[in-house]
């Protein structure tokens, strides 16, 4: 009932700014959004070694024992998006998230996104950006309707930050290169409100250039801050590298790779270590079916150093991470323990009309822990998309 009332004011509010009489001196009100719902099954075996596998762990089913499947029918989001400009230099944007799944969406709401622009004419346009607001690392768009896939990656939902509080400075160098500096409470911003972890503040960058061709793009990112529990000298920090190219008319391939690394909370401590990435292609059969093969790692190589107390692994900890959200927080639920996965993906998009998809998956991670054995989880996966 209280998802249905905030949604009915949210579609109020935005009729009445949309009105001719809020209209002058500003654009018209942009509405857009998705409906996106999904279907799968997962079913963990022995020796699982890892609260990241299963291609339900994104924020639809929470850690699972070996041996006991997982299936049922989600509503991933309807997310409502507003977005409105005021002469040619301010905008204002709110994306709006209904999803029971997503952590930590209060009552099932979820401010994605919620953030005011102002746009300075300086050189080639400088852009300040201040609020909530995607950070637009990694190869992976936020939302699942604009996945080929249905699931998101390994490394996106457990080592990159998503949406974040602070502000963001933006300037175009060129028409091919742009380049993204903000300033955040912190990297594990959950909460629109959220106070950071310490009285300092984390930072991140992207610059980003184009290849010429519309789609093709290579981007390297950046993230710092001091997000160990609130110690100050004690820092996370990240670099990922991602790109994307369209290798003929049909066929488009895309890779990432991330490092990302957590101090230890004192010098007694080991500092956690992690590398992922993906690889991924995705090819057009026709205007309206394509299938995409995906593969993706997670190595956790901390396995404890003589003297030294074993790595507080990041991927086990923090607020909101009780099914895993795939936009929840940085560092997600992850291996929790040193050793590897190896995840393959395999799936099929369908569009049924203009903005509805159709899109089913097939997939299976390997779980190979440093202390010996090895798991699988396998799991089919279905989703219905539909953007406005």
């Amino acid at each position: 009932m209280r998802k249905l009332l905030v949604l009915a004011v949210a579609v109020t509010m935005a009729s009445l700014w949309s009105s001719p009489t809020r209209a002058e001196g500003g654009s018209e009100l942009e509405i857009s959004g998705n409906v996106t719902t999904v279907t799968g099954w997962q079913r963990p075996t022995r020796n699982i070694g890892s609260g990241a596998g299963g291609i339900l762990r994104d924020g639809l089913v929470g850690a699972t024992a070996a041996n006991v499947d997982s299936f049922g029918f989600f509503v991933d989001q309807v997310e409502l998006d507003l977005a409105k400009s005021f002469g040619e230099n301010i905008r204002v944007r709110t994306d709006l998230d209904f999803s029971p799944h997503r952590a930590p969406a209060a009552g099932g709401v979820t401010l994605e996104q919620g953030y005011i622009t102002a746009n300075v004419p300086a050189g080639n346009g400088v852009e300040l950006l201040v609020g909530r607001f995607n950070s637009g690392i990694g190869l992976d768009p936020i939302d699942r309707s604009e996945l080929s896939t249905v699931s998101f990656s390994s490394a996106h939902r457990t080592l990159l930050p998503h949406s974040l509080t602070g502000a963001r400075f933006g300037y175009d160098i060129s028409e091919a290169t742009r380049f993204e500096l903000f300033v955040v409470n912190d990297l594990a911003d959950n909460a629109p409100n959220a106070a950071g972890t310490t009285d300092i503040p984390s930072g991140g960058f992207n610059v980003i250039y184009s290849l010429g061709e519309e789609g093709n793009w290579v981007k390297f990112s950046g993230a710092a801050g001091p997000e160990v529990g609130g110690v100050k000298k004690q820092l996370s920090f990240l670099g990922d590298l991602s790109g994307q190219f369209a290798a003929t008319d049909t066929l488009s391939l895309g890779a990432e790779g991330v490092f990302r690394q957590d101090d230890g909370r004192d010098v007694a401590s080991e500092n956690a270590q992690y590398v992922g990435g993906q690889l991924k292609a995705t090819y057009a059969f026709s205007d309206i079916w394509d299938g995409t093969l995906r593969y993706g790692i997670l190595w956790d190589p901390d396995t404890g150093k003589a003297g030294r107390a074993p790595a507080a692994n990041a991927f086990t900890g923090g607020p909101g991470l009780a099914t895993g959200g795939a936009n929840a927080t940085y560092g997600g639920v992850g291996l929790s323990a040193a050793g590897t996965m190896h995840s393959l993906s395999l799936a099929t998009g369908y569009q049924i009309a203009d903005g509805a998809r159709l899109i089913l998956e097939g997939s299976v991670d390997v779980n190979r822990p440093s202390a010996g054995g090895t798991g699988y989880t396998p799991g089919l996966a279905g989703a219905f998309a539909y953007s406005f």
